[in-house]
């Protein structure tokens, strides 16, 4: 049975929520592996628009289940709101979601911490404030809560009490939240998803579960966001490439495929370096026409040229076998496309990043193309034709718009030329 991989080419919000939605209608099951309530991944039924954070980017219409791996960090809080709001529309629909007893739980301390480090760092990060970071520590560091603890109210009044102690030691202060008042809103999180009717399954018991059906994982964040190849230290905390799926017991080797999701330009949100970041009004124009404000935060998105450098690392290090573009259609108009196909890194041209460091000292050298009036042209199809070519990837699929049906094949765009 088939199994496919989709995760961000570039700096994150390149639409693969969509992307998600519109192939699990051929999926039986749809897996996220990986990050918390920092992604924001949107999705349509219909006219109505959904911003899950959390949830994977099931069909609500047809039979498809949703996994929450162990590689998450879950704000049980977030969650529950969100299968609420699908709940409104799809009644039971949160009995098909199965969380891993193994996942890390992002508590109300996490959130104060990541505003409070971010005010402490010289150069913020430019992080969302919701806990990921300060989650992700405690998990390396031994000092978090994972789901099953849930469910042993002694255990949990234990870990809460070794928790408190050891941050009230390193910050010399009490936080917003006390061990009983913590210990009250967890149970309640916990009763909450009982009344929901969602499962609590393990990875282990779904081996052979996901091996005998089809399994779709989807990714969050973006390639050079990844905490070890991302341009660290401006990245998330998680894994966000395929390697991720291992959290959940699988191997990349049994994967079909690895689908990269890209923007026919580049964004990025936050600090860090951005080699093709267009400060000009070309870069305010296509903002405002890609809508470039954050699902998450509604921050303003850096808005640059397309950056085949940045994508041909994503295609080594997350092994990416296929495309999907995306807002193309965000480009109608313009008379000429730059991309950017080398980088100058201190006097040497690079058509391929070392290192994520290579980044930092990147000079974009750009390439000019002629533009297209509407993406079912030939122009469009040329611009795709020198992305493969550069980057040796086939573009399979095309997103001309916000709603999940919108999307066509590369054979469908050829026709319709």
């Amino acid at each position: 049975m088939k199994k496919l991989a989709v995760v961000g080419a570039q700096w994150g919000d390149e639409g693969k929520g969509k992307v998600v939605n519109y192939f699990s209608r051929d999926f039986e099951w749809i897996v996220r592996f990986s990050g918390g309530a920092n992604a924001g991944h949107t999705i349509y039924v219909g006219d109505k628009k959904y911003v899950n954070h959390l949830l994977p980017s099931i069909n609500p219409v047809i039979d498809s289940k949703g996994f929450l791996g162990a590689g998450m960090v879950i704000d049980v809080g977030q969650l529950i709101e969100e299968l609420k709001i699908l709940e409104r529309e799809f009644p039971g629909i949160s009995s098909r979601f199965y969380l891993d007893p193994e996942a890390f739980i992002v508590l109300p301390w996490h959130k104060e911490e990541d505003l409070l480090l971010e005010r402490m760092r010289k150069v913020p990060i430019g992080t969302t404030g919701r806990g990921i970071g300060p989650a992700y520590t405690d998990k390396a560091s031994r000092e978090g809560l994972k789901l099953f603890v849930l469910f042993d109210e002694v255990l949990l009044r234990e870990r809460l009490e070794t928790i408190y102690h050891m941050k009230r030691s390193k910050y010399n202060r009490d936080f917003a939240v006390s061990i009983e008042e913590m210990l009250v809103y967890l149970q309640g999180l916990r009763a909450e998803l009982e009344r929901l009717s969602v499962n609590f399954t393990s990875a282990v018991d779904m081996y052979r579960v996901f091996r005998s059906t089809s399994v779709l994982f989807e990714g969050a964040q973006g390639v050079l966001l990844d905490l070890d190849f991302g341009t660290y230290p401006f990245v998330t905390s998680g894994a966000c490439m395929a390697h991720g799926v291992s959290s959940v017991g699988f191997s990349t080797f049994e994967l079909d495929s690895v689908y990269g999701v890209l923007k026919a330009y580049t964004t990025r949100v936050g600090a860090g370096p951005f080699p093709t970041e267009e400060l000009s009004e070309v870069g305010g124009l296509l903002r405002e026409r890609g809508k470039e404000f954050g699902a998450t935060t509604g921050r303003e998105r850096r808005i640059g040229w397309l950056d085949l450098p940045a994508l041909r690392y994503a295609k080594i290090r997350s092994g990416l076998t296929g495309f999907v573009i995306t807002k193309g259609d965000v480009l109608n108009g313009l008379d000429e496309v730059k991309v950017c196909v080398a980088y100058d890194v201190d006097g040497v041209v690079k058509e391929l990043p070392s290192t994520s460091y290579d980044f930092f000292r990147a000079k974009p050298i750009y390439e000019t193309v002629s533009g297209w009036p509407v993406t079912d042209h030939i122009n469009f199809l040329k611009y795709m034709t020198f992305i493969e070519r550069e980057t040796g990837v086939e573009i399979d699929y095309i997103s001309y718009g916000p709603k999940t049906e919108e999307m066509k094949t590369r054979n469908d765009l050829i026709m319709n030329i």
